[in-house]
C-alpha cells in the first residue's frame, strides 16, 4: 500500500517553480526512497541514483554527469534523484558543479537519512542552490489528506475541525503502532517490535558508524535504550553520564548525533516573560514513539511529533516564523507545549489520556502569558468542550479531532 505523503506539493514547487535542488531528509525507513521513486514516475522522465549501490558508485566515478547521456525528451522535465549522495566524501563539490552546469535542463532531488542541512555546512557552499524539507512519519493530518496550512491552523484554534471517523481510525492506529509506513501498513505488534529493534541497530551500526568517528557504538546503542524512559521531562545529561560511565560532554555529543540522524529531537523551554521559568534544559522526544513504554507519555510524544512536523512544515513553506516549546517553572508547574509565532505565544497545549478537567497549570499559564487559546488534548474520543477563561478560550477536545488541523 502506497501511503500519501504531504510534502509532495512543496517538493514540486522547489524543483519546478523555484528551480532549486530539493533536499529531502528524514529518519531511516520513513519512506524517502519510495517517495522519490513515486515522484520520479510522475515527472515524465528521470533517473534514480543510490550511493549505497556499488554499480551506481562506479557509474559516477566513471562519468560524474552520467545523467546527461540518458535518452530523454528535451521538451519534458528530467528529474535526477540522488539518494544518500551525502555519503560521498566530495558530495558538496559534486552537487555544486552538477547544479551550476545542468540546472537549466535537469532538476535535482537529493535524499538522505542524515540532516542534509548540517552536512552542507563548511567546504564548498551550496547556499542559494537548494531548499530543504524534512519527511516526518505519518500523522493524522497526512492520513486524512489535510492541507494543514498555518492559516487553517489559526482558524482551527477558534473553530476546531469536525469529528471524523477516518481521523479517529488514523489516530488509534498511530498511537498503537507508529507513523513509519511499513509497520503502520502491516499493523502487527510483533512485526513492529522486530522492526524497531532492527532499525535502531542499523541506525547506530551503519549510519552513525559511517558518518562519525565514534568507537563506542555499543554505548550509543545503550543510550537509545535509555532515552525512551526520559521522554516527557527535562533531559538530565548528568544522570545518563553515570549510567553510561562516560564524560558529560561525550553524552551531550552523542545525544546531538542521535538528533542529527532523526532518532530523536529536542524541545527547548519557553522562558520569555517568565521570571522563574527553566531556561536551559531541553526535553527529548522520539521519532518512533512506540518505544516509549508509558501510554500517557507515548501520547505526549506522538503529539510532540505532530507539532514539530507542523512548525517545520509551515516554516519551510514560508507561511510563518513558528516554533514549538514547552513551559516549566522551578516549582515544576508545567504545560507540555507552547506554539509561538515570532516568539509570541499563540496556543498552549496539554496532553491527557482521559482527564477532562482543565489542568491547573494550563489555566495558570494562559492567564500569566495572556495566551488567547489553550487546548487540553484528550486520548478519549468524542470530547469537545469550549470554556471561557480570563485570557480567552480553553478547549478540552479529543486529540484525533484537533490533530486534523495539522499537516
Amino acid at each position: 500500500m502506497i501511503l500519501p505523503r504531504g510534502i509532495e506539493p512543496h517538493v514540486r514547487k522547489i524543483l519546478w517553480d523555484y528551480r532549486k535542488m530539493a533536499f529531502v531528509s528524514g529518519p531511516r525507513q520513513v519512506g524517502k526512497t519510495t517517495f522519490a521513486k513515486r515522484l520520479l514516475a510522475r515527472a515524465g522522465g528521470g533517473i534514480y541514483f543510490n550511493w549505497d549501490v556499488a554499480t551506481d558508485q562506479k557509474k559516477l566515478a566513471k562519468d560524474p554527469y552520467f545523467y546527461e547521456s540518458v535518452d530523454r525528451d528535451p521538451k519534458q522535465s528530467f528529474l535526477v534523484v540522488l539518494d544518500e549522495i551525502h555519503k560521498y566524501r566530495r558530495w558538496k563539490s559534486y552537487l555544486k558543479g552538477a547544479f551550476d552546469r545542468s540546472a537549466q535542463e535537469f532538476s535535482f532531488l537529493v535524499t538522505g537519512s542524515g540532516r542534509l542541512d548540517l552536512y552542507s555546512k563548511g567546504g564548498d557552499s551550496l547556499m542559494g542552490r537548494y531548499l530543504g524539507i524534512t519527511m516526518f512519519p505519518l500523522t493524522v493530518g497526512e492520513l486524512t489528506s489535510s492541507e494543514g496550512s498555518f492559516e487553517g491552523f489559526t482558524h482551527a484554534l477558534r473553530e476546531p475541525p469536525s469529528a471524523s471517523a477516518r481521523a479517529r481510525d488514523a489516530f488509534t492506529h498511530l498511537l498503537e503502532l507508529n507513523g513509519f509506513p511499513e509497520p503502520f501498513s502491516r499493523s502487527e505488534r510483533q512485526f513492529l517490535n522486530s522492526w524497531t529493534a532492527e532499525r535502531t541497530k542499523l541506525l547506530v551500526r551503519e549510519d552513525i558508524r559511517d558518518a562519525t568517528s565514534i568507537r563506542q557504538l555499543s554505548l550509543v546503542e545503550m543510550l537509545t535504550h535509555l532515552l525512551p524512559e526520559k521522554v516527557g521531562g527535562p533531559l538530565s545529561i548528568a544522570s545518563m553520564r553515570e549510567d553510561l560511565g562516560v564524560a558529560f560532554e561525550t553524552v551531550r555529543d552523542w545525544v546531538a548525533i542521535l538528533h542529527q540522524f532523526y532518532y530523536s529531537f529536542p524541545l527547548l523551554p519557553y522562558s520569555t516573560s517568565l521570571t522563574r521559568a527553566l531556561r536551559k534544559a531541553s526535553k527529548v522526544y522520539l521519532f518512533d514513539w512506540s518505544e516509549v513504554p508509558e501510554e500517557s507519555l507515548r501520547l505526549e510524544n506522538m503529539v510532540a511529533l505532530h507539532l514539530q512536523k507542523a512548525v517545520m512544515t509551515w516554516n519551510a513553506r514560508g507561511e510563518g516564523r513558528v516554533a514549538v516549546r514547552y513551559l516549566r517553572d522551578r516549582e515544576k508547574d508545567e504545560v507540555d507545549f507552547v506554539i509561538t509565532e515570532r516568539d509570541r505565544p499563540i496556543c498552549l497545549v496539554e496532553c491527557k489520556l482521559s482527564e477532562t478537567s482543565p489542568h491547573p497549570a494550563l489555566v495558570s499559564y494562559q492567564r500569566k502569558l495572556k495566551v488567547p487559546v489553550a487546548v487540553q488534548l484528550i486520548g478519549t474520543q468524542g470530547i469537545c468542550r469550549k470554556l471561557t477563561t480570563d485570557a480567552g478560550i480553553l478547549w478540552v477536545i479529543s486529540a484525533d479531532r484537533w490533530l486534523r488541523a495539522l499537516p
